[in-house]
């Protein structure tokens, strides 16, 4: 249920995917991720927190989104027969955890406002599970944890950033000359390795939205996304929507889901792509150089 080898490569950079990583090392200042990314019922300080809006881009595990009717979702349902990397990376209300269960519905629920340290309770729902080895303590980890591998670069990446590139140079299923992959043969390997069904995508302009989706979901929360939706010019978009959460209400045995917004007034500006030039380069060229726009 948790991802499997795609949940363990995180834990140890012993393995075939690795490339470029920082491994631990002792008194070296490491963040202790398991106390610092905890739910609050479990005494963590729920510190990383997955948005609804990334949740909601995990595809069903036949492969559909959430938006396609027939994808067989459940909005009332919504955590079952997702990708695996879904399990792997996101602690949801009712996710199994160190011997207990994620409690984030309201009333009364350990991980939500009504449980112990609420000053630590996830804004958004949901808490962060990949990274996370639950072999290393929680509480009390100084010295007992923290000792995961931080990758810069691995072979998924590899594969992403390939099979991007091939498609914008001639669609989904041309190969490059030097190499015998496709962009859909590449982004098939790393979807198969999670059990995941083959892209559909038929055209360039759907390969690159699956090729965007996929960059999203298999590489959450390692520091990529931010740069992905600036270099594709979609941060306007991606960027100005409200950062979104779940509100989980129980009544006796039945629990409804109600999405809400988590943080607003996110607002991103075109200029921001650019930063600005600092003045003394700008008067130091003689005023040759042009501020960028907007600034």
């Amino acid at each position: 249920m948790f991802g499997g080898g795609y949940a363990n490569l995180f834990y140890d950079a012993n393995n075939n995917e690795s490339i470029f990583a920082r491994l631990y090392t002792k008194n070296a200042g490491h963040t202790h991720l398991e106390i610092a990314n905890g739910p609050n019922g479990y005494g963590g300080w729920g510190g990383n927190l997955p948005l609804q809006n990334l949740v909601d881009d995990y595809e069903m595990n036949n492969g559909k989104p959430i938006t396609d009717p027939t994808s067989t979702y459940n909005a009332q349902d919504p955590y079952v027969n997702r990708d695996p990397r879904f399990y792997a990376t996101i602690l949801f209300n009712g996710a199994p955890y160190r011997g207990s269960t994620i409690e984030t519905f309201l009333p009364g629920g350990k991980d939500s406002k009504d449980g112990g340290e609420n000053w630590n309770t996830s804004k958004t729902g949901y808490y962060l599970r990949k990274f996370i080895n639950e072999s290393y303590p929680l509480q009390n980890p100084w010295g007992n944890a923290g000792f995961q591998p931080w990758y810069y670069f691995r072979y998924a990446e590899v594969l992403l950033n390939f099979a991007e590139a091939a498609n914008e140079m001639g669609g989904p299923d041309a190969v490059p000359a030097g190499s015998t992959l496709s962009a859909r043969a590449a982004i098939n390997l790393i979807r198969s390795r999670v059990n995941m069904p083959a892209v559909s995508a038929a055209s360039q302009s759907d390969m690159r939205t699956a090729i965007q989706n996929e960059r999203r979901i298999e590489l959450a929360f390692e520091e990529h996304r931010f740069y992905d939706v600036r270099r594709w010019k979609i941060a306007e978009v991606t960027e100005s929507k409200p950062a979104l959460g779940i509100t989980i209400t129980k009544s006796g045995s039945t629990l409804t889901y109600a999405n809400k917004v988590a943080l607003d007034g996110r607002a991103f500006n075109p200029r921001m792509y650019w930063l600005p030039i600092p003045r003394a380069e700008i008067q130091a060229s003689g005023n040759k150089i042009e501020q960028n726009t907007g600034y």
